[in-house]
């Protein structure tokens, strides 16, 4: 399984939860992260290195011109190849980290998995690249997250919310 991580931000911006992201993967042994480069290019590179200090190996990609989780999933395709993966935004902390997530998702193993809230916390198996390039073909603009997993239902594959530990994955209709 690999890690997607979104960075945009501003390259004043604080990188303690960017660290602490990275940490969170590393703790559920995915040591394979691409980071998606936006704005702040220069100022994350600077700060994360080759990943080493945080347990993990970074692959630098560049962001498509559009934001967002769809759009960095197309960017990020053939790093990604047919690897199980997490997409992660650089700014915001899953409390509790992501273990139970993951559990549940190697687990279950649906097509997608959403972390509810506002995390923007996805688990995918490579059928979104699928689900990506035909909404892609759809919508000129880029892909929209909802609209990839609503492509991914409309095809009869499974999406499920991880919800509260203890209470297992539940389907959901995007």
């Amino acid at each position: 399984m690999k890690a997607l991580v979104l960075s945009g931000g501003s390259p004043e911006a604080d990188r303690s939860v960017l660290f602490r992201v990275l940490e969170q993967i590393a703790d559920v042994g995915i040591t394979d992260v691409g980071i998606v480069l936006g704005g702040a290019a220069d100022a994350v590179r600077a700060a994360v290195g080759d990943g080493a200090r945080f347990g993990v190996g970074v692959t630098y990609l560049p962001r498509s011109r559009r934001p967002g989780p769809g759009a960095a999933v197309g960017t990020a395709r053939d790093w990604l190849g047919d690897d199980d993966f997490v997409t992660h935004p650089e700014d915001v902390l899953v409390p509790g980290g992501i273990g139970e997530q993951v559990e549940a998702f190697r687990i279950r193993r649906p097509a997608a998995q959403v972390v509810p809230g506002p995390a923007g916390v996805y688990f995918f198996t490579d059928a979104v690249h699928r689900a990506v390039d035909a909404v892609q073909a759809a919508a000129p603009g880029g892909p929209e997250i909802t609209d990839v997993l609503r492509w991914l239902t409309d095809q009869g594959l499974e999406v499920v919310s991880a919800t509260p530990a203890g209470s297992g994955p539940a389907p959901i209709h995007p």
